[in-house]
């Protein structure tokens, strides 16, 4: 699991996944899929931060992530298939805050 630096809530940004200490000589990336889900704090539609489908390069997945509640935390869960049929999940949890706030 990786914790993200935070975002705000008028931000998008990238968030990428490096599977390459995972990956055998040869092997690389075929697909990837992300989901989100609402750590902490209430967000109906957690996906609705997802813009758009991940990005395979170089053996990192990225997605945008755009919006939030804020004073949430939401979890990314990036799954991939691999060009050997293996299957690898990272998460990553970002806190998300209006930019009014005092950090």
């Amino acid at each position: 699991m990786s914790q993200f630096s935070y975002k705000y809530t008028t931000e998008s940004e990238l968030f990428s996944f490096d599977f390459n200490p995972v990956l055998s000589t040869g092997e690389t990336l075929s697909t990837a899929s992300c989901t989100a889900i609402t750590l902490q704090g209430t967000d109906p539609s957690p996906s609705s931060i997802l813009s758009g489908t991940p990005v395979i390069s170089l053996g990192k997945a990225t997605q945008m992530v755009t919006g939030g509640v804020a004073d949430n935390t939401y979890r990314l869960i990036m799954t991939v298939t691999t060009s050997l049929s293996n299957i690898f999940t990272c998460t990553g949890d970002i806190p998300v805050y209006d930019p009014s706030e005092e950090l």
